[in-house]
């Protein structure tokens, strides 16, 4: 693993703070199909980063492939899951991650996790679990739906990490966000028109949202994210990506009027303390 760069943990804090806004965005946008949405963000994005795009080596071009795949489908399963259960549960499910990728590095490498990245992980989980029943009517009023599909984006976000840390100590940051996006874009484009998705015609608020989607949770957060994942393990990102619930359920609490509950707090400041465990160098 290449030496640690001074920027690491502020860019992982920059990005989880930006990827924090993401659920309260896209159900600003409530009128744009979930594949439309997840469509535009990464098409924006890879516009953007377009100066920095470069052709993958051969040896590279299957798991960026692979990884902007599995980036589009996350996409897309996350926001249908916001669409159909609250900010809150969606966005707990959704942050499984690290179970996922733990699971996954223990099998490719044939032993289990450190005992501390463990038990800070499973600390996490614990929080998010008080996190989703402490959550107003959780019980009643989630989606057996939208909670199975917020199960699926964590899977494959977990799965979009693994693939991006077998090629980032080789590419650039910019450039491989420039890749995953335009994959992600040329994957979701023609399912969009395949489901009958309307890619225009929204309101100006949904452009809006839209846009601060992608310069925020996407251009800042996930091209963050790509940049540190050179720099520490993909199991470490994804206990970081475990605060994402808690700025989700604080920006919820003030744009939407989803209060957090005693139990929403308290199962904040234990994935605070279990993503701190895990993460200790």
């Amino acid at each position: 693993m290449p030496e640690a760069s001074p920027w690491t943990w502020p860019a992982l804090i920059i990005a989880v703070l930006a990827i924090s806004a993401a659920a309260v965005l896209a159900r600003l946008a409530p009128e744009v199909h979930p594949v439309a949405m997840a469509f535009w963000r990464t098409a924006a994005v890879a516009a953007l980063l377009a100066p920095a795009l470069r052709r993958p080596a051969p040896g590279d071009g299957p798991a960026t492939f692979a990884a902007g795949l599995c980036l589009a489908l996350h996409f897309w399963a996350w926001f249908a899951s916001l669409q159909e259960t609250s900010v809150l549960r969606s966005t707990v499910l959704v942050c499984l991650t690290p179970l996922w990728v733990g699971v996954a590095e223990s099998v490719s490498r044939g032993a289990l996790p450190s005992p501390r990245w463990l038990g800070g992980v499973l600390m996490a989980l614990v929080g998010v679990g008080v996190m989703a029943f402490g959550a107003a009517g959780s019980s009643s009023a989630a989606s057996l739906r939208g909670d199975g599909l917020a199960l699926l984006g964590g899977v494959l976000a977990a799965a979009y990490l693994l693939f991006g840390r077998a090629v980032r100590p080789r590419v650039g940051f910019l450039t491989y966000g420039a890749q995953v996006c335009l994959v992600c874009a040329l994957t979701l484009l023609p399912l969009a028109l395949a489901v009958g998705a309307p890619l225009g015609g929204y309101s100006t608020a949904a452009w809006g949202a839209l846009a601060a989607m992608a310069l925020g949770p996407q251009l800042l957060g996930h091209v963050l994210l790509n940049f540190s994942v050179k720099y520490v393990s993909a199991s470490v990102v994804a206990a970081m990506i475990l605060l994402e619930p808690v700025g989700a359920a604080a920006l919820a609490a003030v744009v939407l009027g989803e209060a957090p509950t005693a139990g929403e707090a308290l199962g904040g400041l234990i994935i605070l303390f279990g993503v701190g465990v895990a993460t200790r160098p």
